[in-house]
């Protein structure tokens, strides 16, 4: 770079006043922090996702191997689920995936329907995106009454009929009641009966107000309004299961603050749950590179315009704050390669109540994807959980 009349840059910021460069270094990283802050507390405040994330993807079929092209989604650990596009009806679960040269070869593990040869399919580690139905389970769609209006949801009612125990399954933040299907053979073999909700302000459910998030303390109302659902219904006693920031809704629904439970809650599961929002703002930071510090002051005017913005009180949802007032026995499971909640909030929860939490701390998993790991064994876990705090079901 050639030097102009007044020298190079690197001179003329040595001319420069100290203080004014200060001022400058100052209302920079100020700049950074802000906008960083007002991104994060737009995905806080804002979630109502349309679609099951995942990929579409050209099927090669060879026997019963699917091959696929390369991608994120498709080498992703565990297995996954593919759908055909319409006019080809269908649904697999694949399993764990292989290099095949330039492809990835997954088999097919389990199918309904068809998965043709030179389809183009959706292939996701949420493994299914439909309802109940494409697990070949019949259901019904029912409303749950609130005070903001009726949130829909999948009442799967339990093999032999009996409405005796219920178990309410609640998906996360952005997320969609597809979310939880992947659990639902487990539940259906435990003899229960399920109900998969939504909450205000997510996909399909009433908008409230600025569509704002509350993170789980107003949409508890929604979890405790589905539980007076099914007392109405016939049942007698319920678990809670929720994912991500359906985890902290099935926590905050518990607390003093809600009121009375309609039905006896015996025990709750958790997947991926979160339990300290501040923590999970400064680990998102991080999770983008951030140095520590300046994570820690972007979390901390994240959580100031949260509050501003929809009035948010953070105290309400902290559950690791809450935790020596939990009461009730918990199955948790949390993945190590978790980028979105750290699994280090699990670790704590699990440390500070052994006497309540079963922990299964998944190697390899990312969020909310530690059924995919090893299906079977997660579904032992929610079996012998279910059979321990609900005795006599299904018998």
């Amino acid at each position: 770079m050639s030097e102009g009349r007044h020298g190079s840059l690197f001179e003329r910021l040595n001319r420069t006043p100290k203080r004014r460069l200060a001022g400058w270094a100052v209302l920079g990283y100020g700049g950074l922090v802000l906008v960083g802050a007002l991104l994060g507390t737009q995905i806080l405040l804002r979630a109502r996702s349309r679609w099951v994330p995942g990929e579409f993807v050209p099927v090669v079929r060879r026997g019963s191997d699917v091959l696929l092209p390369l991608s994120r989604e498709t080498l992703s650990r565990g297995v996954v689920g593919i759908v055909p596009l319409l006019p080809d009806k269908g649904h697999a679960v694949l399993g764990p995936p292989s290099r095949a040269g330039a492809l990835v070869r997954r088999t097919v593990q389990q199918e309904r329907g068809v998965l043709p040869h030179g389809s183009l399919a959706w292939v996701s580690t949420f493994v299914y995106n439909g309802t109940p139905r494409q697990l070949g389970v019949d259901y019904e769609d029912v409303a749950v009454q609130t005070e903001v209006g009726e949130m829909p949801a999948w009442h799967v009612p339990s093999m032999s009929g009996e409405r005796d125990a219920l178990v309410i399954v609640v998906h996360g933040h952005g997320g969609h009641k597809a979310q939880g299907l992947r659990a639902l053979p487990a539940l259906r073999r435990s003899g229960a009966g399920s109900l998969f909700v939504t909450f205000r302000n997510a996909h399909g459910a009433p908008c409230v107000g600025r569509g704002h998030l509350t993170l789980g303390d107003r949409e508890a109302e929604d979890l405790t309004a589905a539980l007076r659902w099914a007392a109405a219904a016939g049942y007698r006693r319920a678990l809670l299961y929720g994912f991500s920031m359906g985890g902290n809704i099935v926590l905050s629904a518990l607390r003093p603050q809600h009121g009375p439970l309609a039905l006896p809650v015996p025990g709750v599961l958790l997947d991926s749950p979160a339990l300290d929002w501040l923590g999970v703002a400064r680990a998102n930071g991080r999770r983008y590179h951030l140095p520590a510090f300046m994570a820690a002051h972007m979390a901390g005017v994240v959580k100031f315009l949260v509050t501003r913005f929809g009035g948010q009180d953070f105290d309400s949802v902290d559950q690791l704050a809450a935790a020596p007032t939990f009461t009730r026995p918990m199955l948790l499971f949390h993945g190590d390669r978790d980028r979105t909640i750290p699994v280090t909030q699990s670790d704590a929860l699990a440390a500070s109540r052994p006497d309540l939490v079963e922990y299964h701390r998944v190697e390899g998993a990312k969020h909310i994807r530690c059924w995919n790991i090893d299906p079977e064994k997660y579904d032992a876990a929610v079996e012998g959980f279910m059979a321990r705090v609900l005795p006599g079901v299904g018998a």
